[in-house]
């Protein structure tokens, strides 16, 4: 934050990637063995299948209440770090380069918090489950075996692995929430209808946004272990889907003429300024068009103030930033992979809100209380920004936060005084701004402080991504986006 986004000698603050991941392609052509594939890494075959194994306990869900089922998972972590070392010893580890027993605690831990962050739903806990534990294998398994065609933004995972990641992921996903709704509401009335759970259409479209969300965070470096964030901010689109629906999906869409009249202009404008290069516009109009078309007129409004400031601080002061070397390449024109990074959360729930709202939009409701995810996004994403601009600009002395020392302005990771306080001040402005344009339409002010502070704490947050493994600027982004609504709707469940 601050300056963490540009690193001196990277450009974008990325790393390379470690020498191996799960799903890496083996670059010795005399390793390819056949439609068979490759042979794994000693041990690893064992480990991929105890960790999808784990994923079979899921199925106790319906029969625990969200506390017991927290007890259980962490009874989990303590037998996996205190017992099972002495049960099994090293029969577990793994010949594959750069594996550690890491996973083996993280594993009961992302469960809890799945448990505890989707209490009221725990068809969606098991969701995440299974995205952590087949789908993560899926991905480890195939892309050894048969990985070959590295991914262009991340050589160390294959297109082979994410596939298998994707396809298994959604279908355990999918199973394991079905089992939880049909023991526990045979009959699901979410969204004001009674139907059958899970409903024919409805159901494959609300998996659609929490599926590839999932796989492009598995695929993206974004510091954080890549068992984490797949499965607890990749269940988060369906938990908005089907608790904040009832409001959402009923209303009738609006018209497409002055939407695409609108955002046709912007994009317009922004190519003949030279604003952002042709690939950012084409995100940034598609982003425009799903954010009117889901949340309305003042969601629309909010994301170009957002866009408007954001240019604001990449372009003042550029001489200066440039000859520190922390500006924003080319010239200060973010492309399509720089716009996706700041506006990819919000652009996937767009999409699949307006994909279901298509199949209800006969029940009419009032205006939907998503405002509050809309507004904790792009505060996050303004503060983010901020941070990085303003304090590149005016920050004089900047620290790295693990460990606490003083650092050269532009070190990946570093923050300073100036950037921590424009990150606070861009996410009161967008906060302040929604506030005013009535996207928060229950307790406003409490709603305005909490995606404030959790833009800013989402931000600090990023600073640390490149101390705890290999981050790109993309994945980083996206990581910042999604913990800000995420905090915020943890705080939503501890004042229930």
């Amino acid at each position: 934050m601050g300056e963490n986004d540009r690193g001196r000698g990277t450009g974008d603050g990325s790393q390379k990637p470690p020498p191996a991941q799960e799903g890496d392609v083996h670059r010795d052509a005399s390793l390819q063995v056949g439609w068979w594939g490759r042979r794994l890494p000693a041990g690893e075959g064992k480990r991929k299948l105890v960790h999808a194994g784990m994923g079979l306990f899921a199925l106790a869900l319906p029969f625990l209440t969200w506390q017991q089922a927290a007890l259980c998972a962490i009874a989990a972590f303590l037998f996996n770090w205190l017992v099972l070392p002495r049960l099994l010893g090293h029969r577990l580890i793994s010949a594959r380069p750069g594996v550690s027993d890491r996973g083996v605690l993280l594993y009961p831990l992302v469960v809890l918090a799945l448990i505890v962050l989707y209490r009221p739903h725990l068809g969606l806990a098991a969701f995440g489950w299974g995205v952590l534990a087949f789908g993560d294998a899926a991905a480890g398994v195939v892309g050894q075996k048969w990985g070959r065609h590295p991914l262009p933004w991340n050589s160390s995972k294959t297109c082979e692995g994410l596939i298998a990641f994707a396809l298994s992921a959604g279908l355990s996903g999918a199973a394991l929430c079905s089992w939880q709704m049909a023991m526990q509401v045979p009959h699901y009335t979410g969204m004001g209808i009674s139907t059958p759970f899970p409903d024919f259409l409805r159901f494959p479209l609300l998996l659609l946004a929490p599926i590839v969300l999932a796989t492009i965070l598995e695929s993206l470096p974004h510091g954080l272990d890549d068992n984490i964030l797949p499965a607890i901010a990749g269940t988060f689109p369906l938990v908005l889907l089907l608790e904040f629906g009832a409001e959402l999906f009923g209303a009738p869409l609006p018209g497409w003429g002055l939407c695409l009249g609108v955002n046709t202009g912007c994009a317009l404008i922004a190519l003949t300024t030279r604003a952002l290069q042709p690939g950012g516009v084409a995100v940034a109009w598609a982003l425009g068009i799903g954010t009117w078309m889901a949340f309305g007129r003042p969601a629309f409004t909010l994301l170009l103030a957002f866009l408007l400031a954001g240019l604001l601080v990449t372009f003042l002061g550029y001489g200066r930033k440039h000859q520190a070397g922390v500006a924003e390449a080319r010239g200060g024109r973010r492309g399509a992979a720089e716009v996706f990074g700041k506006g990819g959360a919000l652009l996937l729930l767009s999409l699949s809100a307006i994909a279901v709202r298509s199949v209800d939009n006969h029940h009419q409701a009032q205006f939907p209380q998503w405002g509050w995810v809309v507004v904790a996004i792009l505060a996050a994403a303004t503060a983010d920004t901020w941070a990085t601009e303003l304090g590149g600009l005016w920050g004089k002395r900047a620290y790295t936060l693990w460990p606490v020392r003083e650092a050269p302005p532009g070190t990946s990771g570093a923050v300073s005084l100036a950037g921590l306080l424009a990150a606070l001040a861009g996410a009161a402005l967008i906060s302040g701004l929604g506030l005013w344009l009535g996207l928060l339409a229950q307790r406003p002010r409490t709603f305005a402080v909490l995606c404030t502070l959790a833009a800013f704490v989402a931000t600090v947050v990023e600073s640390l991504l490149p101390r705890l493994g290999p981050a790109s600027h993309v994945g980083k982004n996206l990581v910042v986006t999604l913990l800000a609504p995420i905090l915020v709707y943890a705080v939503l469940g501890v004042l229930r």
